[in-house]
This record gives C-alpha cells, sequence and structure tokens, in this order.
C-alpha cells in the first residue's frame, strides 16, 4: 500500500541487467505515457544502485486474463 492509500503492484528488475540508468529511465518515460485499455498503467519507478522496481496500478479480483477480455 502506497502513503496516499491506494494499493500498487511491484515489479523488481534483475539487478543482473546491462542497461544504463539513464537508458532505464527513458524507457520508463516512454512506458508512463503510454494509454491502452489491454495494459496496466504504470506509476512509477525508483532505482537506487543496481535496484530497480516498477510500480503498476493494481487490479483487484480479476486475473490478467479476465482483465484483457473484460468477462463480466
Amino acid at each position: 500500500q502506497l502513503k496516499d492509500g491506494k494499493i500498487a503492484a511491484i515489479k523488481v528488475l534483475s539487478a543482473q541487467s546491462k542497461q544504463g540508468v539513464k537508458e532505464f529511465l527513458t524507457e520508463i518515460g516512454v512506458i508512463s505515457e503510454i494509454e491502452h485499455d489491454n495494459l496496466v498503467k504504470l506509476c512509477g519507478c525508483c532505482v537506487e544502485g543496481n535496484h530497480r522496481i516498477l510500480v503498476y496500478n493494481y487490479l483487484e479480483n480479476n486475473s490478467l486474463s479476465q482483465s484483457l477480455i473484460d468477462i463480466s
């Protein structure tokens, strides 16, 4: 749970990645601007040393297939 009370999904990326911080942040900038019904919105990221995390909106009570197909 984030400080604002929202629940988020956190993805921890491999510390073994050879991608530089500048390239990573550029990629994150592009990804964060994408809005599509079939994609979960990226809320933020964190880079500390070689540790990197992505923060996404959390989709409650749905499997990926249910969210993508919009099954009721």
